[in-house]
């Protein structure tokens, strides 16, 4: 349900109306002539010649004026965001900070709040192979609390290295807050006891009720100096992506009506394209999943795969027992972008951890998108993605 934001411009000109001049008559002077006396002898007079009157001057006509026409003034451009091409909130600013919520995705989480409010998505594997999002938060509002928020995972540095974002999330492992600080990563962390806009929320069982006020937060980024200072330091929004009214595609695509992703044996989601709103619709588990703020199901204008490897680390077990896992997204690999109800062969590259992730199409062009949210789904190159 991508936001759709129009501005109109009107231009006025002032109308001049002609002045007519009327001409001025000029009066004729007659002339009168007096005669001589009569001689003694009686003769026939000769007539006097009648004065020629004077010619009247024809006044000239003053042409009536034109007025210029007032150039109708220029349309300021809309801003744009980066990372969904959409119109950005008349009050935010796409140079500004960009959050990257951990969101939970456990069936005891769901329904999630606010994803539908995010400018992208990531999704991508956690312990067990289950999976976990990340909503990316910058260009439009949110209503009311985001989440449930839960603990970061060792990706976070490589999404503030590759998109610039600022990683907001309730604590994380020994091993991943190590890693975090050895990076230098800029990271919000509910647990440390500073970040008065986490709470309890709702009547879902801890740890499925921690939320996040994301409006608040923004707001804190004028006022609190420690946010402040994290936030001077993750750099302007990097986007993986470009967007255009009407993206240049390649020809080879083969349409597709349901994607289907499975992460494990118990672990599925996918996406079904829906024609009549030009969306892909989400579901887990096969059931609809929709948005706890407005009801309505998850869905996205663009699904890209991104095929990686993945490390099983057995030395940073979760409080289950279970361990986590180390995506390596630095490098390169295949993927595939699903758009329109066609999907496209695609690749990725990242050279180092410095440089941002770009996207091509077979053919060797950019990977252009059509405006609206990207769901951007990492999945090891074990896992199961199926067309049909």
């Amino acid at each position: 349900m991508p936001p759709s934001l129009t501005a109109l411009f009107r231009s006025r000109r002032w109308l001049a109306a002609t002045i007519g001049l009327a001409a001025v008559a000029i009066g004729v002077i007659v002339a009168l002539v007096t005669a001589s006396p009569a001689p003694l002898a009686v003769a026939s007079p000769s007539p006097s010649p009648s004065p020629t009157p004077a010619a009247s001057a024809t006044p000239t006509p003053i042409p009536s004026h034109s007025p210029s026409p007032t150039a109708s003034p220029t349309p300021e451009p809309v801003a744009v965001c980066p990372l969904d091409g959409m119109p950005v909130a008349d009050d935010l600013d796409a140079g500004g900070t960009a959050f990257a919520v951990q969101v939970e995705n456990h069936p005891a989480a769901r329904p999630a709040r606010n994803l539908s409010n995010a400018d992208m998505v990531i999704e991508t594997t956690v312990e067990g192979d289950t999976t976990r999002f990340t909503g990316i938060f910058l260009c439009d509002h949110t209503e009311g609390m985001t989440g449930p928020v839960r603990s970061a995972r060792y990706y976070a540095i490589d999404l503030w290295q590759d998109l610039h974002v600022l990683t907001v999330a309730f604590g994380a492992s020994n091993v991943a807050n190590a890693r975090f600080a050895a990076a230098g990563m800029p990271y919000a962390n509910g647990l440390n006891g500073q970040w008065p806009w986490f709470q309890r929320y709702g009547p879902r069982a801890a740890p499925h009720n921690l939320y996040l006020d994301i409006e608040a937060t923004r707001e804190a980024l004028d006022t609190n100096t420690a946010l402040a200072a994290l936030a001077a330091r993750v750099g302007p929004i990097r986007a993986p992506f470009t967007f255009a009214a009407e993206p240049v595609q390649p020809a080879d695509g083969t349409t597709v009506g349901a994607i289907g992703i499975r992460t494990n044996s118990y672990w599925q989601f996918g996406w079904d394209w829906d024609a009549d709103s030009s969306t892909w619709l989400r579901s887990d588990g096969g059931a609809a999943v929709t948005d706890e703020v407005t009801g309505e199901r998850l869905t996205a204008t663009t699904v890209v795969v991104q095929r990686v490897t993945e490390e099983v680390v057995y030395g940073d077990p979760d409080p289950g027992g279970n361990p986590r896992r180390l995506h390596h997204l630095v490098g390169s690999g295949d993927g595939t972008v699903y758009v329109g109800g066609v999907a496209y062969p695609a690749h990725w590259s990242r050279p180092t951890a410095a440089d941002g992730t770009s996207w091509t199409f077979d053919d060797g062009s950019p990977v252009e998108l059509p405006p609206g949210q990207v769901w951007l789904e990492i999945i090891p190159t074990q896992g199961s993605v199926t067309a049909r």
